[in-house]
């Protein structure tokens, strides 16, 4: 089946929700179709919303909750502070300026923001994670492990949580600890490549080769052996870089310029 052949269905629920269904179901419709990253599905649910309904508080922030899930930071972060000027006490605009903000790496507005956040609405574990983010990406280990902490107590051991959670750690250098995390995330979710990929990060770190599963494409492998080449590289463990970057150019597919550009860096081995 053509991946096309779900949105015509897709698109005529949404349609008959909004011809249907009062406005508060829409939109919760709209809420839950973000969170669970049903990008294109939200999008159309809020362009089919009726005229009376499109530019109330609530749609323009799930727009600008869309845009954050959409990875348009600069302007979901324009977005949310422009309802600052009339929702500026609500939890979501706090948390979503302070995202935004942390992904155009704007770290200390970003925790500034997140801990107003959190400080309001304590509960939110998902805004305490994205603090634990923050933070780490400010070097503040120890405040971002109490985050992470919080949001653990809150929302449980989710795959997505500890794979930040493992970021975090990698970034200390703390590579076994990462690579813990990670092997049980990817117990729960083993085909998020995000997982997969840092959990190669973790593993390169601590100098052990990545492992090609049988079935496995080339242009994967290869892209796998250059991300451990990387972490490698990162760690300290020049040979492995060499090596395993070297094997990931013989793999690909097609020459990767980038890994490269990165082996020629190495000094030669004497």
């Amino acid at each position: 089946m053509s991946p096309y052949a779900r949105l015509l269905p897709l698109a005529a629920l949404a349609l008959s929700a909004a011809a249907s269904a009062s406005p508060p179901d829409d939109l919760g419709l709209v809420d839950a179709a973000i969170k669970a990253g049903r990008l294109v599905q939200a999008q159309t649910m809020l362009d089919l919303l009726p005229s009376d309904n499109t530019d109330t508080t609530e749609v323009a922030i799930l727009r600008a909750q869309l845009l954050l899930a959409q990875g348009s930071y600069a302007a979901a972060a324009a977005a949310f502070a422009k309802l600052a000027t009339t929702a500026g006490d609500d939890c979501r605009v706090i948390a979503g300026r302070g995202i935004a903000a942390t992904e155009l790496r704007q770290t200390e507005p970003a925790i500034a923001l997140l801990r107003a956040a959190t400080t309001r609405c304590p509960s939110d574990g998902e805004t305490w994670s994205e603090l634990g983010r923050a933070l780490a990406a400010g070097e503040h280990w120890s405040d971002s492990r109490v985050a992470y902490d919080r949001a653990l107590a809150l929302d449980g051991r989710r795959p997505s949580l500890l794979n930040d959670m493992a970021v975090s750690l990698l970034m200390e250098r703390r590579y076994a600890e990462a690579k813990a995390l990670l092997l049980e995330a990817r117990a729960v979710a083993p085909e998020d490549l995000r997982i997969a990929n840092n959990l190669d990060i973790a593993a390169a770190s601590l100098g052990e080769a990545p492992v090609r599963p049988a079935g496995e494409e080339a242009a994967r492998w290869a892209e796998r052996l250059s991300n451990a080449g990387y972490a490698a590289l990162l760690a300290g463990r020049v040979d492995d870089a060499r090596a395993w970057l070297s094997q990931s150019i013989a793999a690909a597919p097609v020459f990767p310029a980038a890994t490269a550009k990165m082996l020629s860096s190495l000094e030669p081995r004497k």
